[in-house]
């Protein structure tokens, strides 16, 4: 299941900034301020770099979350809101770390306008949920599937 999900995510961050990228170029106001960064990349480096991005915070919440839990993912109701919970925290101070470092330079406007880590917080927070609810789903085919044959 850590395959699945880890694909689940770079997807997601890699068609996300795809839209995004799109998105910049026609929407107007706080989106915007992404245009300069998309602009001095092709569409799938920033996708790819995107991707990356994803998944290495990713795999630092598996990692941390295997801390406390033993396991890199969570099984009950209760192990999935701490694992959003720790999600967004991680991704919360990944997107400051980014903007301090400034691992992205051409994001200056786009953090100095938006400020940096409720955003990528919330952004971390939708990968890992779809693909939690990706997982999810195979599981629960793969189980029906196991025991209907």
């Amino acid at each position: 299941m850590n395959t699945l999900f880890l694909i689940s995510n770079g997807l997601i961050g890699f068609f996300s900034d795809i839209v995004l990228n799109i998105l910049s170029r026609y929407e107007t106001g706080n989106i915007k301020t992404l245009l300069p960064y998309f602009k001095h990349k092709t569409v799938f480096e920033a996708a790819l770099y995107a991707a990356i991005t994803v998944l290495i915070v990713v795999i630092i919440i598996m990692n941390l979350y295997k801390l406390i839990y033993y396991k890199t993912l969570p099984e009950t109701k209760n192990e999935t809101i701490h694992y959003l919970i720790l999600t967004f925290v991680i991704g919360f101070i990944a997107d400051i770390l980014i903007y301090r470092f400034n691992i992205f330079p051409k994001l200056d406007i786009y953090y100095k306008t938006l400020g940096a880590g409720l955003w990528g917080g919330l952004a971390i927070l939708f990968s890992v949920s779809i693909s939690l609810f990706i997982v999810y789903i195979y599981n629960e085919y793969y189980r029906k599937s196991k025991y209907t044959n």
